[in-house]
């Protein structure tokens, strides 16, 4: 069947173009991805895989019928494709714009046409990208309204029957501009906006459109006397409300008044509420809310929360479940619920919240339709398989989504029985806890098997890097699984790395859960990401890397959260903490230079923390994220803290420490070089280490080292696998460990030490790193070397270069390096590939065999802009 690719021109114009026949989609999948939170894939029903990531879907008038939203990645493009899901076949494919809108389409069935909301080009009103609502039918794509807000568009929907004046209501929510569009379909006009609280993502209607509701991520406005703060640190950002811990603590339902265009009544439900299902009938309003694991229902007649579900699908409580989407079936007896988190839809009875069972899907669970007999139901997941291959099989890359849609009959009570035994084995809940033999006072361990249980270790110091692949800085260990070609910075650079990996532990099987810093950092100190980073929903607000938006935290807070409730005493060093800001990079030379010179720097800069409760933890003179500050200037502030606990003879249990100059500025001219930086990295981390274990406090220490994400560096097993290093007397020294960890593995082991109760579903099921670890100690300290790299070299000055270098040299210069991540990651790498082994050598293929599920490994163009 021949394509209609239809391009948008302009705000207003589309074109028709007609395409070759397509091939049917792919059903089978021979290689997907293996992720890094250890879960499995088994998904239901028929399932249909996409190139990119899947943000919605509709079923249409015909039950084999379906409009699949995707964002695709070979056309750098929004897409709508109608598909006949029984006969695997593309009727049409339809560029829709820039971005996708988040569950942005929406069957209308008197018009029998497809709303579809998402992000074009700058129009005259907006310079941004700007929002807009199509419709695809049989006349093929038509825009109904461009440049209604900016950013990210969220689930339009439509009113079935017209209101009193002959009006087909539809609502747009525009998550950035924190209101509500609302058009005539009829007369294809703006009727107007209504202004609601922070970040609206979903809508509902009546059927005579007389009122809507309006799902509110970022919950009400702050009174004068609550505790706030802004999304990002723009002028005039959004406040919203926060709980003592920093953590968002409002999500609201705004009700709609469509005759007077004003919005009545705001509700209070759960954290970050997404999609929502409306019983006009039974008076009955389900939402979702994500960040809490939760399904408020609200009585639609008194405008008021009745009930508050709180999901539990394994005999464990866990938290990390994020319901994405709901949905009733055709009797308006089962409420279906699908789940991000554990890669499930959960079925509900949709009069007491009782679970009947779950539903496997693709990962990530993001959207539910059912067919107009009710019968099937249709399942879009935003991840789906994982990350597949570009240009050849052998060159696997994570940017390379497939995100699925699959469908299958509803399930008879038997049928889910067994679905639900795939879920909870797919999630690893399906199995009895270890039970451990009655012993009121279990000898010590270094690695508890369990929370509460004593350790041989008592002090933590948890170190974060920026950016580095193992093969970059490990690549020609002969002890370990390395590709010595794809060293970057080796012997003579990383030499402290590269020791402490070799008198230590050595892991060669250790990922990053991230794939950026923006999720990055939350994995390394949450074990988690919220879908307001995943999907992502913050472009415009934010780019949280750093503490300051608290929209983006999981609900379930931070590791120094669960540290100070166990009574354990935490200080942060730098991490998650609003970036610094310093005078230029340029001042990084003068300051190494001051730094040689003896000059003690722990007066020079103050750093603040927008978490009120990791303010109080915060060693203030230690400065947050710059590379403008060298990494051996906060060596010097924390080694003398670390004298000052030496002779109190009282250490923090658990310190958290941000070195991030191993992100490096390229070949930015007149700056230093990338070797100079990374070495400057590994001498701080070396004299850190040193320091450490000749202290007072070395026989009950252990030290976690990890880079939050690895960036798509070069490395031949995948691009997520990363530089770890576990330093302790009771590290099984000189060995290597190939066991398979995560971010959450080691998370997860810090929560052992320190007696912890695991932050999420994530760090409960990840390894941990007990076989790294003896129960015989070896006290001997480490004693650091000084890197052949010279700290002080400097790239050139554009003037002195040519050809390749001197355009590298120009694009680092006009890279931003401010913000961890705002540069193209794939030029980067390229630029420190050739600045490092020279400009006649290839760069080798990307490798991503290995899916990080919660990833989002966005491009330049799509990161905050501050």
């Amino acid at each position: 069947m021949a394509l209609r690719m239809i391009i948008l021109l302009g705000p207003l114009f589309v074109c028709t173009l007609q395409a070759q026949a397509e091939k049917n989609l792919s059903r089978n999948v021979v290689d997907p991805g293996v992720i890094t939170t250890r879960q499995a894939i088994t998904p239901a029903g028929v399932q249909s895989v996409f190139d990119g990531r899947v943000y919605g879907i509709a079923f249409g008038a015909r039950n084999e019928e379906i409009v699949i939203l995707a964002q695709s990645r070979s056309l750098k493009s929004a897409v709508a494709i109608r598909v006949d899901w029984k006969r695997n076949q593309v009727i049409e494919r339809v560029l829709t714009g820039e971005q996708a809108g988040l569950q942005g389409v929406v069957f209308d069935p008197p018009s029998k046409s497809w709303l579809i909301s998402g992000t074009g080009s700058g129009s005259e009103k907006n310079e941004a990208s700007a929002s807009r609502l199509m419709r695809l039918g049989a006349g093929g794509l038509e825009v109904m309204a461009d440049g209604l807000g900016t950013h990210n568009a969220g689930a339009p929907t439509v009113a079935e029957n017209p209101d009193p004046q002959g009006r087909r209501l539809v609502l747009v929510p525009l998550i950035h501009d924190n209101k509500v569009v609302v058009l005539d379909l009829a007369g294809k006009a703006v009727i107007g906006e209504v202004k609601v609280p922070v970040a609206p993502f979903a809508a509902v209607l009546a059927s005579d459109g007389s009122y809507g509701y309006v799902s509110n991520w970022g919950g009400r406005i702050p009174r004068p006397d609550e505790l706030s703060a802004t999304t990002g640190i723009r002028v005039g950002a959004d406040r919203v409300v926060i709980d003592e811990r920093g953590i968002l603590a409002s999500g609201t339902v705004t009700r709609i008044n469509l005759k007077t265009l004003q919005a009545e009544k705001i509700l209070e439900s759960g954290l970050h509420p997404t999609a929502m299902a409306l019983d006009s009938a039974a008076k009955r309003l389900y939402v979702a809310n994500t960040n809490d694991d939760t399904v408020s229902v609200i009585d639609t007649g008194l405008d008021k929360v009745t009930e508050t579900w709180r999901l539990r699908p394994f005999s464990q409580d866990v938290y990390g479940l994020s319901p994405t989407a709901v949905l009733l079936s055709k009797d308006r007896r089962t409420l279906y619920v699908a789940c991000g988190g554990i890669n499930a839809v959960l079925v509900l009875d949709a009069g007491t919240g009782r679970q009947l069972g779950m539903i496997p899907t693709g990962w990530y669970p993001n959207g539910l339709a059912l067919s107009p007999d009710g019968r099937h139901l249709a399942v879009s997941t935003l991840l789906g398989v994982g990350s597949g291959w570009q240009n050849e099989p052998s060159r696997r890359f994570v940017h390379a989504y497939r995100g699925t849609v699959h469908v299958l009959p509803l399930p008879d009570q038997n049928q889910l029985h067994h679905y639900t035994l795939a879920v909870a084995e797919n999630n690893r809940m399906a199995a009895p806890e270890r039970t451990e033999e009655a012993n009121p006072s279990p000898e010590p361990v270094a690695i508890p098997s369990q929370p509460g249980r004593p350790s041989l270790i008592e002090h933590v110091v948890y170190i974060i890097k920026e950016n580095r692949t193992y093969d970059q800085l490990f690549g020609d260990l002969e002890q370990g699984n390395g590709e010595p070609s794809f060293v970057l910075f080796g012997e003579g650079i990383a030499d402290n790395h590269r020791k402490l990996a070799r008198e230590f532990v050595l892991l060669d099987n250790f990922y990053a859960s991230g794939g950026n810093s923006g999720d990055g950092h939350q994995w390394v100190t949450q074990a988690n990401e919220t879908a307001y980073v995943l999907w992502p929903a913050y472009q415009g607000r934010s780019y949280p890397f750093d503490g300051s938006d608290p929209i983006a935290y999981s609900s379930s807070g931070f590791i120094w959260d669960a540290a100070t409730r166990r009574g354990r005493t935490v200080a942060v060093y730098g991490e998650y903490i609003p970036r610094m800001r310093v005078p230029g990079s340029n001042d990084r030379r003068h300051l190494l230079e001051q730094w040689k010179e003896g000059r003690d720097f722990s007066r020079s800069w103050t750093a603040k923390a927008e978490l009120p409760d990791l303010q109080k933890l915060v060693a203030s003179h230690y400065p947050s994220y710059t590379n403008a500050i060298p990494d051996v200037i906060r060596a010097d502030i924390f080694l003398k803290d670390l004298q000052g606990w030496s002779r109190d003879k009282k250490m923090p249990h658990l310190v958290i420490l941000q070195l991030p100059c191993d992100h490096t500025y390229g070949s930015s001219p007149g700056i230093s070089t990338a070797r100079a930086m990374v070495a400057d990295n590994d001498l701080a981390l070396g004299r850190i280490v040193e320091g450490l274990s000749r202290s007072p406090f070395w026989e009950k220490m252990a030290i976690f080292v990890v880079e939050d994400d690895a960036q798509n560096g070069v490395d031949h097993v995948d691009g997520h696998r990363t530089v770890a290093l576990a330093i302790s007397p009771y590290v099984r020294r000189g060995s290597v460990d190939s066991t398979f960890y995560a971010h959450q593995s080691m998370l997860k082991t810090i929560e052992l030490i320190l007696g912890l109760e695991p932050l999420t579903i994530f760090d409960r099921i990840a390894n941990d790193m007990r076989n790294s670890f003896s129960n015989t100690a070896d006290f001997a300290p480490y004693t650091a070397v000084i890197p052949k790299q010279d700290l002080f070299e400097r790239n050139p000055e554009v003037e002195a270069l040519r050809g390749s270098a001197r355009k590298a040299a120009i694009a680092s210069a006009r890279m931003r390096w401010d913000v961890p991540d705002a540069v193209p990651s794939d030029e980067l790498n390229r630029i420190l590939w050739h600045s490092v082994k020279g400009w006649d050598i290839p760069f080798p293929g990307v490798r991503q065999s290995v899916f990080a599920p919660m990833s989002v490994d966005e491009d330049d163009e799509e990161r905050e802009r501050n």
